[in-house]
């Protein structure tokens, strides 16, 4: 009967062994719950806050600059283009210069649409790359040395081909 008694104690010495590599690796578990919340509370108060001063700077509205209509013939035999064009500045200053020039200004956007092909007008990426030329070709007559400083994007806000 000896024996008997003996492995209930063994049992439990064991069970006593157990319990506390088991209570360090609970207490192991709670910390990483804690710290990964608390880094969750963290990171969301903080972008809060940089969220909120990107919002409290006043955004200064765009300015545009609208040019006259341009009718011009194609490249293509009897196809004729005509459009309206809006141009986006950083500011007065630029669009007061802008009309200053505009003499120039229009001669090279004319030589820029007249040298086109129906065919590379008729997608929008080509209308977009013809915007880029257009822009680059505008700064070149500011001389504006990035389009930041000066004409920023080309809008067409009418677009013909007949």
């Amino acid at each position: 009967m000896a024996k008997a008694t003996e492995k209930p104690a063994e049992a439990t010495e064991s069970a006593k062994k157990k319990n506390p590599l088991m209570l360090v690796i609970v207490i192991l578990l709670v910390l990483i719950v804690l710290g990964g919340g608390g880094f969750g509370y963290w990171f969301m108060t903080h972008n809060k806050s940089s969220s909120q001063k990107i919002a409290a700077e006043p955004a200064t509205p765009p300015v545009y600059t609208v040019l006259d209509t341009f009718t011009v013939n194609l490249k293509d035999p009897g196809i004729a283009l005509q459009t309206d064009i809006t141009l986006k500045v950083r500011d007065e200053k630029v669009g007061e210069a802008i009309k200053a020039r505009m003499p120039e200004i229009r001669n090279d956007i004319l030589l820029q649409l007249s040298n086109q092909h129906q065919a590379d007008l008729s997608s929008s990426a080509g209308k977009e790359k013809l915007g880029q030329e257009i822009m680059v070709e505008v700064n070149k007559v500011l001389q504006a040395k990035s389009p930041s400083e000066g004409v920023s994007q080309v809008l067409f806000t009418s677009f013909i081909i007949q």
